[in-house]
């Protein structure tokens, strides 16, 4: 049969294999609507290459491993092109007590955008839900 000490490192080789996977895996599912008005061109939510969504037009829900809100906001790192102009992330909060992560869920967010004097900027919002009034 097989020796104790194969069985051990067995044992020991599958936990490692166990806790690599539960480290890895993707919980998170979002779908992102275009609300932005245009297509968006390399869209980058955190650190996921998200690509091309055309105006009005959503994603797939796309995995990732974690997302960051703020007082039930998405609250991630953005960034993208709209008419050959990059727009980035506009975090809207002065400060961090009710910041949070969540590693499990499924969630559909809009992209929006708002121009700037200097800066034109990207944010996420719930679906059908709009925090900031347009001007």
């Amino acid at each position: 049969m097989f020796s104790r000490t194969t069985i051990i490192i067995a044992s020991i080789a599958t936990l490692f294999l166990v806790i690599g996977y539960i480290l890895i895996r993707k919980n998170i599912t979002v779908k992102f609507y275009n609300k932005t008005g245009h297509d968006v061109d390399s869209l980058i939510v955190g650190d996921t290459f998200v690509g091309h969504i055309s105006n009005n037009d959503s994603t797939e829900f796309i995995k990732f491993r974690k997302f960051h809100f703020d007082s039930g906001i998405p609250y991630e790192d953005l960034k993208g092109q709209i008419q050959r102009q990059t727009f980035s992330e506009f975090h809207s909060s002065w400060c961090g007590t009710e910041r949070y992560t969540k590693t499990n869920g499924s969630y559909s967010f809009d992209i929006r955008a708002k121009p700037g004097i200097d800066t034109a900027w990207i944010y996420l919002d719930n679906h059908n839900k709009n925090v900031f009034t347009a001007n």
